[in-house]
């Protein structure tokens, strides 16, 4: 710009001179020299006044850079030891599950088959009160979520001044929870982890429910709130995101726990445990002796019931743990696994309501399901020990008896075809005392044994409840044969359920059967 002024200047002056006279030229030409070292000069001076300036400002802007960051490095270093030294509010335990149920404990508990329909009023009535749980904490993170934020601030770590010059960057603003809503959270994640032990092995649906919350949102909660690499927050233990990353949590948290809540009150009531009978035949292992055996039975059942009737009238009996088994390990003197496995179909899940306790449910809850599988397990030994004689017949070497020993009972027809004429040698009395109520029992066992709705797993157990309901008929003066009929006849309807002509044949004779009871 300064030479385009002094060639300007330069034009001007000679054009000046061209029209004076050459004395006047003369003077002109020494004026214009002049004036050339004087403009060249000005111009020089300008110029290194010019580059001093620019340096003065390039390092007065460098210094100013620097203290900036020098400033932010300070406060990175604060923010990040503040988030060190921060104690963040730690997780409440949720405490045991309130439950609402009728009648007292030993009503609930008084024989087998109030002990089935126990457990499963048990299971109902905790899938409730877990519900309403989940609807309280979907309360506390009800939208507008926004409401549960609070503005923050933090520093980026920002690359400068090529590949290994690492500066914090300006300063940003964002959101955070709350300290209350971030130890709220913790509390939900906490109730959703302990709630899923619950359910565990004994509620798989109830359990699945649960899954999203400890799952995915738990570990994207721990992940939003953790000390990422490379970033001081302001948050003291608490990331401060860009808007819209805590709001889109909470939105997707609070849906979650709906979703548990309306999924749990709307799960069906579970499924009655199947009432199994002991097996018609069976065998000791080798060189286990039968009268040893049938002993150590009736003494088991004589300790678990007196500690049955401890639990219910006092303190819980310490036996009475996680590691106690329903049959006291008794049965394992048997090589034929049919007879174990009964137990085990019939007393299902109670190695996980075993491991519950009454910091999970109310004690009278807890001792309603765990006493209900000890009543169970009762009442299927107490058959055992009452055919330890047929047991002891069929493990002699003589016996031409079949013997069920591997792990899935062979339905054949010889064991049904049998089962079916002890039915009818026990109902020949019966005929001419009552012979509507024989009729209604041979139509039972003729409709369990053609049912093509019936699973073939089913259909000995079944024929054996109607054996049950016929030799309780052929001695209508036995309680004890009256009850187990009682049993078998809840069990043959409730498995009518799955059979159309099982269910026909149980509608059309309910009236004369239910004369026994």
């Amino acid at each position: 710009m300064g030479c385009a002024i002094a060639v300007v200047i330069v034009v001007v002056l000679v054009a000046a001179a061209v029209n004076k006279d050459a004395d006047a030229a003369v003077t002109g030409g020494l004026n214009l020299v002049i004036w050339i070292a004087l403009i060249g000069g000005g111009l020089w001076l300008a110029s290194k006044a010019y580059e001093k300036n620019k340096s003065a400002i390039a390092a007065n802007e460098k210094a100013v850079k620097d203290k900036s960051r020098a400033e932010r490095s300070s406060r990175a270093s604060d923010w990040q030891r503040q988030t060190r030294e921060a104690k963040l509010p730690s997780p409440r335990h949720p405490g045991p599950v309130q439950l609402s149920l009728s009648g007292s404990v030993r009503e609930a508990v008084s024989d087998a088959d109030r002990a089935r329909r126990t457990i499963r009023e048990v299971l109902a009535a905790l899938t409730i009160g877990v519900s309403d749980e989940a609807r309280a904490h979907a309360e506390v993170f009800q939208p507008p979520v926004e409401r549960l934020c609070e503005p923050g601030r933090f520093l980026q770590e920002e690359e400068d001044y090529g590949r290994y010059n690492v500066w914090w960057g300006p300063e940003r603003t964002g959101t955070r929870p709350t300290r209350e809503v971030v130890g709220q959270i913790k509390d939900l994640l906490v109730w959703a982890s302990a709630r899923k032990l619950l359910f565990s092995g004994i509620h798989p649906d109830a359990e699945r429910l649960l899954a999203p919350v400890t799952g995915a949102l738990g570990e994207r909660f721990r992940e939003l709130l953790s000390t990422r690499y490379g970033r001081a927050d302001d948050g003291a233990g608490i990331a401060v995101l860009p808007p819209g990353e805590w709001e889109s949590f909470l939105g997707d948290l609070h849906g979650a726990v709906v979703a548990v809540a309306d999924g749990l009150a709307a799960l069906p009531r579970p499924k009655l445990l199947p009432l199994m009978h002991r097996p018609q035949e069976a065998r000791f292992k080798e060189h286990v002796s039968g009268e040893a055996m049938e002993q150590d039975l009736r003494d088991f059942l004589g300790e678990t019931a007196r500690l049955k009737e401890a639990a219910l009238t006092g303190e819980w009996p310490l036996r009475f743990g996680s590691g106690w088994q329903l049959d006291g390990g008794v049965l394992d003197g048997f090589v034929t696994e049919e007879i174990r496995r009964r137990l085990a179909k019939g007393a299902e899940g109670f190695e996980f309501v075993a491991r519950w306790s009454t910091d999970r449910l109310d004690s009278g809850s807890f001792a309603r399901g765990y006493l209900a599988y000890v009543t169970i397990a009762l009442d299927y030994l107490t058959e055992v020990l009452g055919n330890m004689a047929d047991y002891k017949r069929d493990s002699a070497p003589q016996s031409g008896h079949r013997i069920e020993i591997g792990g899935d009972v062979t339905h054949s027809n010889f064991i049904l075809n049998s089962t079916v004429r002890d039915i009818t040698t026990v109902l020949a009395p019966v005929a001419g005392r009552d012979d509507r109520l024989a009729e209604a029992i041979e139509a039972l066992s003729a409709a369990v044994r053609e049912d093509p709705g019936l699973p073939d797993g089913e259909r000995e157990e079944l024929l054996y409840h109607v054996k049950d309901i016929a030799e309780a008929a052929a001695e209508p003066g036995e309680k004890q044969k009256r009850g187990r009929a009682k049993l078998a006849l809840s069990a043959v309807t409730e498995a009518a359920k799955g059979g159309a002509q099982l269910a026909q044949a149980v509608t059309a004779w309910h009236d004369v059967l239910s004369k026994m009871f």
